[in-house]
């Protein structure tokens, strides 16, 4: 089965769009966004592939980042953490429209510099 069925979010694109939008807000240590880009990787590929069972997998990654969503105030950057990258941002927003579009691999680009659009919110 596939990341959608007939235009409608399985469990896992629905569970997969709820964990992108709660990492939109996380301010995390540089080495936990290095594991988010990873978990990012695994579930794009797990789009392209329509393969709902990579993609909760690569969700049940995601979510094993930490839950800080505490926001840095001026002179705290200093202590490691940081929001999102502005590349994260485009790569959740690109994740969260592909998996609402309701449509299973090749059609789906994901690739740096795709137009998105919406906000992974």
């Amino acid at each position: 089965m596939g990341v959608s069925e007939r235009g409608r979010g399985t469990a896992e694109s629905r569970e997969a769009e709820a964990a992108l939008a709660a990492v939109a807000g996380r301010v995390l240590p540089r080495a936990d966004w290095a594991h988010v880009e990873r978990a990012l990787g695994a579930m794009e590929a797990a789009v392209r592939a329509g393969d709902a069972w990579a993609l909760g997998a690569a969700t049940g990654q995601l979510e094993l980042v930490g839950p800080s969503r505490v926001r840095l105030r001026t002179g705290e950057e200093d202590d490691g953490r940081e929001p999102a990258s502005p590349d994260v941002l485009d790569r959740l927003n690109r994740l969260v429209h592909a998996l609402r579009s309701g449509t299973d691999g090749d059609g789906l680009d994901l690739t740096e510099g795709a137009s998105a659009g919406g906000d992974p919110h």
